[in-house]
């Protein structure tokens, strides 16, 4: 039998499971009507279950294309690629005149990440059923199986660790950093004429993420703008990736063969 392999690669986002009594025909009506509600409901055997659902609360959060790429600290002309040739499909998508407008959740982003670091293609099954894990919230499917917060891949006699640690922390950084900037930046026609500023402040968001972009280290940042903190600088870090174009490739993963490893 061969010898398993060991691979690097990112953990699920935290989501948060729990059991809730519901009237099966309001959720359904309330989700039907309100796409924009917060949290998704699904049912799993509704007849045994006597109208308790099994509810997975996530946030109805959806990133554009350069948002995705931000956050995932990759281009986002690899995401447009990916779209083209249909190895990622986000969560949402509409018409906008005659163009079609991709908006991806937390779990996409993730996807995405994965995806790209993956030291080798995979097959269109194995990307379609790696998604119904890390976007999709299954334990199970296909070859792909989750081990703890790790994931698992299985084919024949091969099996593939996938440990989750770096790439997940690098995504929740990036989420945290945006959910602090939406909320910390503001526009207002009294304040610079509308230019999105720093609440309390009339410092530019824009400003900012110039002086990131023209790689002006933070702390020479910080000096000019004593009144900013660690977290509103994160965020102009990441909003300067809105959109950039695409750089040098990233140290990508590597694969190391364990001799002898046990199951």
């Amino acid at each position: 039998m061969p010898s398993p392999w060991s691979l690097s690669l990112s953990s699920l986002l935290p989501s948060f499971r729990s059991l809730i009594p519901v009237d099966p025909k309001a959720w359904s009506r309330r989700f039907r009507d309100n796409s924009s509600a917060i949290g998704a409901i699904h049912c799993i055997n509704n007849a045994t279950c006597g109208g308790i659902f099994v509810a997975e609360t996530i946030m109805a959060e959806r990133f554009s294309v350069n948002e995705a790429a931000a956050i995932a600290e990759i281009s986002p002309e690899t995401i447009r690629t990916a779209l083209e040739k249909k190895s990622v499909t986000p969560s949402h998508r509409h018409r906008a005149g005659k163009a079609m407008r991709y908006q991806f959740s937390a779990g996409d982003v993730l996807y995405v990440k994965v995806l790209t670091e993956f030291p080798f293609p995979l097959s269109k099954q194995d990307k379609q059923s790696l998604a119904q894990v890390l976007v999709r919230g299954n334990k199970t499917a296909s070859h792909w199986s989750l081990r703890g917060a790790d994931l698992v891949y299985r084919s024949g006699g091969m099996q593939m660790l996938v440990e989750c640690k770096s790439l997940r922390q690098t995504v929740a950084r990036n989420l945290a950093a945006y959910r602090w900037g939406r909320r910390r930046v503001v526009s207002s026609p009294e304040v610079l004429g509308g230019e999105p500023v720093f609440r309390g402040t009339r410092i530019p968001l824009q400003h900012v993420a110039s002086l990131f972009r023209k790689a002006v280290p933070e702390p020479e940042i910080a000096e000019d703008f004593p009144s900013l903190s660690a977290r509103d600088f994160a965020y102009a870090r990441l909003f300067a990736r809105f959109g950039e174009k695409p750089g040098r490739p990233r140290k990508r993963l590597v694969i190391q063969r364990r001799h002898g490893a046990a199951e």
